[in-house]
């Protein structure tokens, strides 16, 4: 930016200091003491917002800085409205639930897109700040302040139109939320007027409203970022109003969080979800009494269901005041739309040290989306990319969610400590199922170590494990030490097959497993997809040019036969099949005229296989 953007970037900063000092002296004299200051704060707001304008053409980076602009000055003017009409209370809560926080809100947004991503060199100097955050924040005991809270919950109620579907989610929230008090806040996210009317008359105090529409990820950013200015409650609960909550899951949800300080996030299962979060449910999608029924009967409080992730979507969390003030850098105006921001919120939560617990035990109903978009697909493709030039991974490649399924096939039960090395976990995900599934086979005490051939995952590994190493540094395990090794991730991801397994035989105790998965690349999909010119449907190397395989197929026979030089010998073997292909193999195999169609059949439609290896002496 050349010198004039540079004298107005230190203008505007100029009038946000200057807002800062009108809202300091706000708060210590009051509205009614301070009022004369409002015309001029609203003024005020409106410069810093003409001043952005100016800059917007020299911004890169997709920013939502005109809608968060636009609300300002009016969210002003409504303080001073209800002041003339001497509804001072009302005045106050829009002081305090609107204003205060997307005005500061403001300025970290205005900040980051106008001096810390204005170029390369500053977005990376910004993030290593970052990064060295999480670390110091990892390394502090996380424990609860010691006071006292009016409420048990601050339900925040995020939402934009569809005033039916806006009841309905309130509705529910009174009839079920019941044994804990709280208090409601709704979040009017730039709604018709005729929504936003009938929400005014709502008997509730705290009423947050905005204009114009800042989209779901940076009004959600706003809420997490700002809500402990103004809740009264120990614990947000963020709903998201295509939600229908159901009996006990307060309860459910407001045990888990008290159960472990560690603990930063809270969400129950649904049924209409990615991410593993959903399970299949008996009822018709909008019979809600048969909904109801069925949630009163599956909400039953179990804490062994209560399992570790590595990321989880919030569209209704049970959430830590603590945790998000600590994450007021890490929520990143970076991701302005919906898509990877709930990853990078997840692997700041993970980074720093906290835990994110899917609650299995309790269930709400969720309407979602019916249908994806051209344009959500575009946008989804810009936030994963937005991700890697962050983290310099690939999100939805470093979740290594491909063993999760099989995982929870396995029994398992040994008294005393089970110590386990996960080699490659990625994010973790497929380790954190393992200890999981663990747990609920009634294993109490589990330690787990980590290897990795990648060095982009220490962070990660840092926070979720005891002791974490490169594989390929000498002396990073004691030999003979573990009684499960975990790959995390599909062998075919291994950039050295051979010192993986290696490594396992070595640190892996007599008698001790080792659980592995691999892909079959000679599968139905694979080989319709090269006949027809086709890219493969899931290039997990799409978007991580960094990524080295050592490895396109592996054959059974010589997975075996390398297990067994290494003293590993099968005990276990699932096939993960795809029924859906059989349909169209046929025809390849009329083709080639395959003999043994029973066998091949098998193999074009096995996608995966999951094993398990034992070692013997």
């Amino acid at each position: 930016m050349n010198q004039t953007h540079m004298e107005l970037i230190s203008r505007i900063f100029e009038l946000f200091d200057t807002g800062e000092e009108a809202i300091q002296f706000l708060d210590a004299q009051g509205l009614d003491g301070g009022q004369f200051l409002l015309p001029d704060l609203e003024a005020l707001c409106t410069s810093i917002a003409s001043a952005i304008e100016k800059l917007a053409p020299q911004i890169s980076l997709k920013n939502k800085l005109h809608e968060i602009g636009l609300n300002a000055p009016p969210t002003v003017a409504r303080i001073c409205q209800a002041l003339g009409a001497r509804e001072t209370g009302s005045a106050e809560m829009h002081y305090r639930c609107s204003f205060v926080p997307l005005f500061r809100f403001w300025r970290r947004y205005a900040e980051f897109f106008l001096v810390h991503a204005v170029d390369e060199t500053s977005l990376r100097s910004w993030y290593r700040e970052e990064f060295e955050l999480f670390r110091q924040i990892r390394e502090t005991p996380k424990q609860d302040e010691d006071r006292e809270y009016r409420y048990d919950f601050s339900i925040v109620v995020l939402f934009y139109g569809n005033q039916k579907m806006t009841k309905d989610c309130l509705d529910a929230i009174e009839t079920y939320t019941r044994g804990h008090s709280y208090e409601l806040i709704t979040f009017d996210n730039g709604s018709d007027p005729e929504t936003t009317a009938w929400c005014e008359s709502l008997p509730h105090v705290k009423k947050i409203y905005y204009p114009h529409n800042m989209g779901s990820s940076a009004a959600g950013n706003m809420i997490f970022t700002m809500a402990s200015s103004y809740m009264e409650g120990k614990y947000l609960l963020y709903v998201s109003n295509d939600v229908i909550v159901t009996p006990r899951y307060a309860d459910i949800l407001y045990r888990c969080m008290e159960s472990d300080a560690r603990i930063a996030v809270a969400v129950p299962l649904c049924n209409s979800a990615s991410n593993l979060q959903a399970i299949p449910v008996p009822y018709a999608p909008n019979d809600m009494e048969a909904m109801q029924e069925f949630a009163e009967n599956f909400n039953q409080c179990n804490p062994q269901k209560w399992a570790d992730r590595a990321r989880l979507f919030s569209i209704l969390a049970s959430m830590r005041p603590q945790a998000l003030e600590q994450m007021q850098l890490a929520i990143d105006p970076f991701f302005c739309y919906d898509m990877f921001a709930d990853d990078d919120f997840c692997c700041a939560l993970r980074r720093m040290g906290y835990r994110q617990v899917l609650c299995t035990d309790a269930f709400v109903h969720h309407y979602g989306s019916a249908t994806i978009k051209e344009s959500q697909f575009q946008v989804m493709h810009l936030g994963r990319e937005q991700f890697y030039q962050k983290y310099g991974v690939d999100a939805w490649n470093s979740l290594g969610t491909e063993l999760c399924a099989a995982i929870n096939t396995i029994s398992f039960h040994q008294p005393g400590l089970l110590r386990i090395l996960a080699i490659n976990p990625l994010f973790g995900e497929s380790v954190l199922a393992l200890c999981n599934r663990l747990r609920e086979c009634g294993c109490d005490s589990i330690a787990v170590d980590a290897l990795t051939e990648d060095n982009r995952y220490l962070d990660d590994m840092e926070a979720l494990f005891q002791r974490s190493g490169l594989l390929q540094d000498e002396n990073q395990a004691a030999e003979g030490r573990y009684d499960i090794i975990l790959v995390g991730t599909d062998l075919d991801r291994c950039r050295d097959l051979r010192a993986v397994i290696h490594a396992a035989a070595k640190y892996l105790r007599y008698g001790g497993i080792f659980i592995t998965q691999h892909k079959n690349h000679t599968n139905f999909l694979t080989l319709y997809n090269f006949l027809q010119g086709n890219a493969m449907e899931n290039d997990i190397f799409a978007h991580d040019s960094q990524e080295n395989p050592g490895i396109v197929s592996i054959p059974d026979g010589a997975l075996e036969l390398l297990m067994s030089q290494s003293g590993l010998k099968p005990k276990q073997a699932i096939r993960v099949t795809n029924s859906s292909w059989k349909p169209n193999i046929e025809q390849i195999l009329n083709v080639f005229n395959i003999e043994n169609r029973e066998k091949a059949e098998q193999l074009l439609l096995t996608s995966d296989t999951f094993c398990i290896w034992e070692k013997g002496r």
